[in-house]
């Protein structure tokens, strides 16, 4: 009975051992971050979005150098004019910070040095030594008082007060933020209860409502339900299980989700169209392969239907089997929007030991 009941165990043993073995036969790796592209990472820390961050490190190192330029373009106030005034202004209060709030780390890392890059210089700053009097400045209490030196709690460690009064669109009265120096290197952290955003170095998606380029076209921008501002082209790529056949030939689905509302539309007969170009591309410098595979999308859509897919958040789903071979395989998506002229690659790598 014993034996029957292992002999008939005995399939899924071995099936379960074969699929142990060739999942631990490959490993999928993450595109290299230079030092160069971590630097700039550090440098903008502030102000670059989530979907920036990730669409940054998910790019092959030699896509980088467009995207950082695509990066200030997004923020620039004025495309008419040679300067880029908000990256000027961002590296200005920057280089101020750095060399104003330098402790023990670079000024322009510590809470102060942060603060000044996001906000600017305050209205006000009232500086208590220690054992002095001060204000504790809760979250609920942001009146600005008609005596900014009145006697508060006692001060038990050197403390900063930073006054803003540029705001009053986000913050009921002035706002006031408390640093405290807790271990008199003076390194001054932010007590206040706020969470802090980039007011005066917003990007694009909170501001910049003259940035036409990144409008939707007239009759969408129109819906209320709808962005009036354009992100800028992204997708999300994966990978499905690695299969290999009695050959030792292996093989991978690719897939791309494209979220309809980041890709640019054209109007034509009263449809609005897309028209992108998808792509694959599988590198085996070590077996010295090339694989390229390419799909060409174009969809028609009424203004209803397309309001229907922004507004209900619809993707477009897309599946490309791809050869590997053993070592290292770079694969590269890529997302073109002919339309706005603008291409999104992706690099994964997957390694298939020998």
């Amino acid at each position: 009975m014993k034996k029957s009941y292992f002999l008939c165990l005995l399939p899924f043993v071995v099936a379960l051992m074969l699929y142990s073995a060739c999942a631990s036969s490959h490993k999928i790796l993450k595109p290299p971050l230079d030092s160069n592209s971590q630097k700039f990472l550090d440098i903008i820390r502030y102000i670059i979005t989530d979907q920036e961050d990730r669409v940054f490190r998910e790019m092959p190192p030699e896509d980088r150098g467009e995207f950082i330029m695509d990066f200030w373009a997004r923020r620039d106030p004025d495309p008419s004019t040679p300067e880029n005034e908000f990256r000027t202004q961002y590296y200005t209060r920057l280089a101020v910070a750095d060399k104003t709030f330098r402790t023990g780390i670079p000024g322009w890392m510590t809470d102060r040095g942060r603060i000044f890059i996001l906000l600017g210089p305050p209205m006000d700053v009232i500086k208590k030594s220690m054992g002095e009097h001060s204000i504790e400045f809760k979250k609920s209490s942001r009146e600005l008082s008609s005596n900014l030196l009145e006697e508060g709690t006692f001060t038990e460690r050197p403390t900063e007060i930073w006054i803003y009064n540029h705001y009053s669109d986000y913050f009921s009265g002035p706002l006031r933020l408390t640093f405290v120096d807790y271990d008199s290197t003076g390194d001054y952290k932010l007590t206040t209860d706020v969470e802090v955003k980039p007011f005066s170095m917003m990007s694009y998606h909170q501001s910049d409502s003259n940035m036409v380029k990144y409008q939707w076209i007239g009759e969408i921008e129109k819906s209320e339900s709808l962005p009036t501002i354009l992100s800028f082209l992204d997708y999300t790529k994966s990978i499905g299980n690695i299969e290999k056949d009695e050959e030792e030939n292996y093989t991978v689905d690719c897939f791309f989700e494209i979220p309809l509302s980041l890709i640019r539309y054209r109007k034509e007969n009263g449809q609005y169209v897309c028209d992108l170009e998808l792509s694959i591309e599988v590198r085996n410098l070590e077996e010295k392969s090339f694989y390229r595979e390419k799909k060409e999308i174009r969809k028609h859509f009424s203004l209803e239907k397309l309001r229907k897919i922004i507004k209900e958040r619809y993707s477009h789903n897309e599946k490309i089997k791809v050869p590997l071979g053993k070592g290292a395989n770079e694969i590269y998506f890529s997302l073109r929007d002919r339309i706005q002229q603008k291409r999104v690659r992706k690099l994964s790598i997957v390694e298939i030991k020998k």
